[in-house]
């Protein structure tokens, strides 16, 4: 019989309860497949860029091409051919930060301070307006840049397409609470000013003395949790937010209606993430699935929402002690034709693509730990479990000339687990391998987890259990 093999992350508290999870694969749907669903690994990384050796703070692609990211205190230029060019320095060393054009210059906030660099003369500056308050984010709309003041309810604008100018009275406040104003960002044409429990929409009414109203009715009673997870995606806005009764629960609003996107399992993960206000978030398009990355804030894993299939997978880095980490993509842009992310940790810009399949030449470990399999407290014996998988992709040589796919098992609700059984994917070119594991025991339940580590690509496509 089949079994269900494609499934989201949704560990709960208690594992005995629900121990699924998907790691560093992604379900894919096709009802006109072999197999309506299956699971995929997920892309890899390859060194593209290096830019300085402190971790990536932020990054930004511009519409005229050129690309740019925060090292530590650095400011870079990352070019088409890979090679790097420092273009400036800023005052702070660490912090995630918020960048933004308005076609002449870039615009970068480090939660404190704001800098120029200008296109024209490649000149990179701290803007000095006494006008210009303490910034926690930066955003640009309809010719303005917008700063959001911080500790307080205060957004300021700049002069029209002049990041160097700021007015002493071009200023308003989000009135509708009293709540700090966390995060301003251009999202569906609008301004969305996010704060601590409540957000509001404003847009350009083309005033002359200030060109920014709150719209009429724009009001969503939740704010905020973590200022970097806000998003514009598929005319929506994504963030990780809070109201008056908690927080760590993930939004999605079309229009000016937020619905909560993320399931129990995932808000789990998020509030038990040791910084909250640290996450960030990243969207990339690949093979038709638009992703909504989260990661940081000290969480185990990075947790990615498919918006194409509503499901939410994780995605991990294996550390040198053979241990879970968050994904070591911290933030990510589009240039050049590739999906660039930087490091979390140091100065490396990766290309991200299906078609690579380790991380920066480190091992990815892709596992699906399935739905537990019990009936009624009888106890069932389990013969054989195949698994579907695409075989016949091994590598010439080296890493991956045999890949191998591992079986454990657990019988206590996934608090323990058997050592692996291990067998062939199939070397290159046996297209034909079954991968088929026999005489797995009797339980009152049963709980399967596969693992797979090898550099090739990988689909599982079906599970068959006698």
């Amino acid at each position: 019989m089949k079994i269900g093999l494609v499934g989201s992350s949704s560990q709960q508290r208690s594992l005995p309860f629900n121990a699924e999870r998907t790691v560093n694969f992604f379900p894919v749907f096709d009802q006109q497949g072999k197999e309506v669903a299956a699971l995929y690994g997920t892309p890899g990384l390859s060194l593209f860029s290096s830019a300085g050796t402190g971790s990536i703070r932020g990054c930004f692609s511009c519409a005229n091409g050129r690309a740019f990211v925060v090292s530590a205190n650095q400011l870079y230029e990352i070019l088409s051919n890979g090679t790097s060019i420092l273009r400036g320095m800023l005052v702070t060393y660490s912090g995630i930060v918020s960048m933004d054009e308005n076609g002449f210059q870039v615009a970068i906030c480090d939660g404190t301070n704001v800098y120029m660099f200008t296109f024209a003369t490649n000149v990179f500056n701290q803007v000095t307006d006494v006008d210009l308050p303490q910034s926690a984010t930066i955003t640009f709309i309809d010719g303005y840049f917008v700063v959001n003041k911080k500790s307080s309810g205060q957004f300021n604008i700049s002069k029209q397409f002049d990041g160097f100018t700021w007015g002493a009275l071009d200023f308003a406040t989000a009135e509708s609470s009293p709540d700090e104003l966390i995060r301003v960002i251009n999202a569906v044409g609008q301004l969305w000013l996010f704060g601590t429990f409540t957000t509001e929409v404003w847009t350009n009414t083309g005033d002359s003395v200030f060109p920014f109203q709150r719209i009429s009715g724009a009001k969503l009673e939740v704010g905020i949790l973590a200022p970097h997870t806000a998003v514009a995606l598929d005319n929506s806005v994504f963030w990780v937010g809070r109201d008056r009764l908690g927080a760590g629960m993930v939004y999605r609003a079309k229009g000016f209606s937020p619905s909560k996107i993320s399931t129990n399992a995932i808000d789990l993960r998020i509030q038990s993430a040791p910084d909250q206000e640290s996450l960030r978030a990243y969207t990339y398009e690949e093979e038709g699935h638009v992703f909504y990355v989260i990661t940081g804030g000290g969480m185990e894993t990075t947790l990615v929402y498919d918006v194409s299939t509503d499901i939410w997978h994780e995605r991990a880095y294996l550390n040198s002690e053979g241990e879970y980490e968050t994904h070591l993509g911290a933030c990510g842009m589009y240039a050049f034709n590739k999906f660039l992310v930087g490091d979390k940790a140091g100065g490396n810009i990766y290309q991200m693509n299906m078609g690579i399949y380790s991380d920066n030449g480190n091992p990815i470990l892709r596992e699906r730990i399935y739905t537990h399999l019990s009936d009624e407290g009888k106890r069932i014996r389990y013969n054989t479990l195949e698994i579907g998988v695409e075989a016949g992709l091994g590598l010439q040589s080296g890493q991956g000339s045999d890949p191998q796919v591992s079986l454990l098992l657990s019988r206590d609700g996934a608090k323990t687990w058997s050592d692996k059984y291990t067998t062939s994917i199939g070397r290159v070119g046996n297209y034909m391998t079954k991968i088929v594991f026999r005489r797995l025991g009797i339980a009152e339940q049963m709980t399967f987890r596969i693992q797979i580590s090898d550099p090739i690509r990988v689909a599982i496509t079906g599970s068959y259990l006698t």
